[in-house]
């Protein structure tokens, strides 16, 4: 046994690095905006990516939506099923801070808030600055909802820089004012991307649930803000109708409507 660890050590002594040059109290480097091919189309396609995380991963948001309810149980079978009781420790709300799903949701929100914020130092053009705008308001949306509250920085280019906070009302009233103010300058399609339509709808949900948020415990609905919500939903169903097919809008090409995509139940 030796003589084994006396070659590991001898082996890592030839092979690891010949010299640490270690400077105490350094900082993490951090590079101009712009620099290094760095873009707004880049981040912003970037700030697209990161959405798939905590919004399509069935074990983020979906799930803190879902499987906190009774909409939702997870039914064990065996160990591989039952995931060290995860599912279980959600739906009978006995999580803690140190739960893995809904600490990465959190934190994956966070990215796409901190990516969409970055890309606006980049001279972004207006579609561009609107698009990664929504991103963010989608992702503040999810965490004011969550865990009423939403950190965000003002200045990226130091990523050290401790975020601030918005909580509560402040919180939802500042995503309401940036959904408003980037409405005008979004495209109308395609349907996969940022678009008027869908700034709508996440507009209109924000009106309905401003009186939770307000106060979650007793929650009152001011009428202006139910009035908000009808008119977005008669303007964004201008345009739309039902699929002829149920099982359309579970088909791999569902924002290109065709009878190839109806299914029939054998």
């Amino acid at each position: 046994m030796k003589r084994i660890s006396i070659t590991i050590l001898a082996a890592t002594a030839l092979f690891g690095c010949s010299k640490l040059d270690e400077k105490l109290g350094s900082q993490q480097a951090t590079g101009s905006a712009g620099g290094g091919g760095v873009t707004a189309a880049s981040v912003l396609s970037g700030t697209y990516d990161a959405m798939r995380t905590p919004f399509q991963d069935q074990s983020q948001w979906w799930a803190a939506q879902e499987h906190t309810t009774d909409e939702v149980i997870g039914p064990t079978r065996a160990g591989d099923w039952d995931d060290n009781g995860v599912w279980r420790v959600m739906h009978s709300h006995q999580w803690d801070p140190n739960h893995a799903f809904l600490a990465n949701t959190f934190s994956d929100l966070g990215r796409i808030i901190y990516s969409a914020t970055d890309m606006l130092r980049l001279s972004p053009t207006p579609q561009q600055n609107a698009e990664g705008r929504m991103l963010r308001a989608m992702a503040m949306f999810a965490q004011l909802e969550g865990w009423d509250q939403v950190p965000y920085r003002t200045n990226t280019a130091d990523p050290t820089e401790v975020p601030q906070v918005r909580k509560g009302t402040a919180a939802m009233d500042y995503i309401i004012s940036e959904l408003e103010a980037i409405i005008p300058n979004l495209p109308a399609a395609p349907v996969n991307k940022a678009n008027r339509d869908g700034a709508k709808a996440l507009l209109m949900k924000c009106y309905l649930n401003r009186g939770v948020i307000a106060n979650r415990a007793t929650p009152a609905f001011a009428q202006a803000d139910m009035n908000k919500v009808i008119t977005l939903a008669n303007e964004i169903r201008v345009g739309y109708s039902l699929t002829p097919g149920y099982f359309d809008n579970f088909a791999p090409t569902n924002n290109v409507l065709s009878t190839e995509n109806i299914w029939t139940a054998e």
